[in-house]
């Protein structure tokens, strides 16, 4: 029996509407109820060497010159708007955000976005017109479950995508950009159980 076709995008205005709905009570939940991690997991062998609310921005702030984000939400552009860490918060999509200027970046972040996203390939190959010469894409996926087999993404029940670390992998060798860390490590909790995931730093090569 052949696998289910998956997908390759959420509809732009669901994840607005869940967003929107959920800015206010964002970090609160995350942080203190589902024991969100990803933005310091991601973080922290950075610090040693979707923007949401500013969890990320608030992080890497007093290591970079300027931080710009970008949100398909209002009211989470509002909420990061209002952390005072960014230069710049854009709400758009992530491609037109990633494609409209020619400004270099040392780095590009993304925790806990690509559930939203889907598949991944068009996000590469826009990434690394902008990464600068060394610079570093780090960013977090959801780790499949053993039935997604070979999948490169699945849309699990909770309507998140969980991505394989082969599909990242190829995408990084396709994109001329090199793999310089991976390691698994929980996201979040879901019904108090670890949620499994993928963290990566890539850079060019």
């Amino acid at each position: 029996m052949k696998p289910r076709a998956v997908p390759p995008q959420p509809p732009a205005a669901y994840v607005k509407a869940l967003f929107d709905e959920y800015a206010d009570d964002f970090q609160t939940h995350l942080v203190e109820a589902l024991n969100y991690q990803a933005h310091r997991t991601l973080l922290a062998p950075l610090v040693e060497v979707g923007c949401g609310t500013g969890l990320c921005g608030q992080l890497i702030r007093p290591l970079a010159g300027a931080v710009d984000g970008v949100d398909l939400s209002g009211a989470m552009v509002e909420q990061a708007r209002a952390s005072g860490v960014y230069r710049r918060v854009d709400q758009g999509d992530l491609l037109p955000f990633l494609t409209a200027s020619t400004e270099p970046a040392q780095l590009v972040m993304a925790a806990d976005v690509f559930i939203y996203v889907g598949a991944l390939e068009a996000v590469f190959a826009a990434v690394r017109q902008r990464l600068a010469p060394g610079g570093c894409f780090a960013f977090s996926v959801e780790k499949g479950s053993p039935a997604q087999g070979e999948q490169d993404l699945m849309l699990l029940p909770s309507l998140r995508y969980a991505h394989s670390a082969a599909y990242v992998q190829r995408l990084a060798q396709a994109n001329g950009l090199q793999v310089v860390r991976q390691w698994e490590a929980p996201i979040r909790e879901d019904q108090r159980r670890p949620v499994p995931g993928l963290y990566f730093h890539l850079a060019t090569v």
